[in-house]
């Protein structure tokens, strides 16, 4: 994560959190139903670290998608951080809708909306302010002169998508998409004359797989974002190597490095293992706050499961009996 004091949830692993990715990102998937969840410790060697974990699932309302079909999710994200612990919890319910643009249904277009909701609080009784040092020495029973008007708000949200997808087969594909968060640009009010409001975020990424050889695909990846006076770019690649399929399904190690521009390094490794994608990676922080961190970042997991009715195969002509 950047160094920012306004920072929107978001994962280094950003691929394996699809709906935080991308509103658009909802359905578009080979399967029946997608369930998600990450997790991620922030900065450990700080007093407080940052906790984030987020919890979703999609699905298609029909599995083939013919002509055009909507798809819808659940999303819901919580982060505490810092000494007031300071905690987010987001809820949001996707919504989008997937249109093939070939016959051969291999180019996809999604457009996608998120309404949600969001609630902040914080706990003021572990925070020190100046009102509270008495020329001597600090007396938390002296008043902080603070003039909060609430501990926690709450308030709608919304964000919006769109994302290309070309999927020729399962070693080679291309995934891109822009979305928009905090359309509404709701107000953060904490005090009572307070009118700062929640800029919109701006996120363009991609990612891509292809084979190098009989085994080894590279699966390139990257995002740019923008928020307010901040932004953020990540770049880099998994080697992914295929290993035997178990029940006709997916078999796979990958191992990869990725650099957050100015903040940190990124190595990561994900297993694919029949309906299951679990992967890990950890920051190595080389920003000024490195000083405080002694180059320790974020630890984080994710585990994908992707669960996909298997067709009955009925055939065609009836076998003849007199021949069994």
């Amino acid at each position: 994560m950047s160094l920012s004091f306004a920072q929107d949830i978001h994962f280094s692993q950003f691929n394996n959190s699809p709906l935080n990715l991308n509103p658009a990102q909802t359905g578009l998937f080979d399967g029946d139903w997608r369930f998600v969840g990450n997790m991620r410790n922030q900065w450990s060697s700080v007093p407080v670290p940052y906790r984030t974990f987020s919890l979703s699932t999609d699905t298609r309302w029909k599995n083939e998608i013919l002509q055009g079909i909507p798809a819808v999710g659940l999303l819901v994200n919580t982060d505490k951080s810092g000494d007031s612990k300071l905690s987010t919890t987001n809820v949001f319910l996707p919504i989008d809708y997937i249109k093939k643009i070939n016959k051969d249904s291999t180019h996809f277009i999604s457009l996608g909306i998120q309404p949600g909701m969001t609630t902040k609080s914080f706990n003021p009784s572990a925070l020190s302010f100046d009102n509270q040092y008495d020329g001597d020495a600090y007396n938390p029973a002296l008043a902080s002169g603070e003039n909060f008007s609430s501990y926690r708000i709450t308030y709608f949200d919304i964000g919006g998508g769109i994302a290309y997808l070309y999927k020729m087969n399962n070693r080679k594909m291309v995934n891109v998409g822009i979305s928009l968060q905090h359309m509404t640009r709701p107000k953060q009010k904490f005090y009572s004359d307070g009118t700062d409001r929640l800029d919109i975020k701006t996120a363009f990424s991609g990612m891509s797989e292809f084979p190098v050889s009989e085994q080894l695909d590279l699966v390139p990846s990257f995002i740019y974002q923008h928020q307010g006076k901040y932004n953020e770019t990540t770049v880099g690649s998994f080697a992914k190597y295929l290993l035997t399929p178990v029940d006709g399904m997916t078999s796979a190690i990958s191992l990869g490095a990725f650099y957050r521009l100015k903040d940190a390094f990124i190595i990561a490794a994900t297993m694919d293992y029949r309906n299951f994608n679990v992967g890990m990676s950890y920051d190595i922080n080389t920003s000024k706050l490195s000083a405080a961190t002694n180059h320790r970042g974020g630890f984080e997991i994710s585990v994908i499961y992707i669960f996909k009715k298997v067709i009955p195969f009925v055939a065609k002509k009836r076998v003849c009996p007199i021949y069994m």
